[in-house]
């Protein structure tokens, strides 16, 4: 019972650090899209908006190879923050070329893009990766 209590944690985990790291991933997006643009200024009502639905295309977007690659995770008990921020580079490099296959070579949007991948990886990191995979690794029982 112990144990099918620790996957629900796990997977309870799992679910708010994938929705904290979309959420923050949209909020790097938009301070990028903010400073690169006039509306400084005017943020308030802007950021209200925009995080939200920013933060839905986001998950919707990388929900697939995120949850492969959290799963990755869990089941190896990968807990290196180097990890899960490349993991989220590779998440963003895959949603470029698999889902929304650029037409044009924006170098400065796909540099953007990129980074809010890391961005994700890193907040998923901070918030469930660095314990993943506790309930893994466990001795081995002995009969005495």
């Amino acid at each position: 019972m112990t144990q099918l209590l620790h996957y629900l944690f796990r997977f309870a985990l799992a679910v708010f650090g994938f929705i904290c790291a979309i959420i923050a991933a949209s909020i790097f997006l938009n301070m990028l899209l903010l400073g690169s643009s006039e509306w400084i200024g005017t943020e308030g009502p802007f950021l209200y908006t925009t995080v939200p639905v920013f933060a839905v295309v986001i998950g919707y977007s990388v929900f697939v190879p995120s949850a492969m690659l959290i799963l990755y995770a869990e089941l190896t008990g990968w807990r290196d923050w180097l990890f899960y921020a490349l993991g989220g580079a590779a998440t963003a490099l895959f949603v470029i070329v698999w889902k929304w296959r650029p037409q044009s070579e924006d170098v400065s949007t796909f540099a953007a893009i990129l980074a809010t991948g890391v961005v994700g990886g890193a907040v998923y990191w901070l918030v469930s990766g660095r314990t993943a995979g506790l309930g893994a690794q466990r001795a081995p029982h002995r009969n005495i």
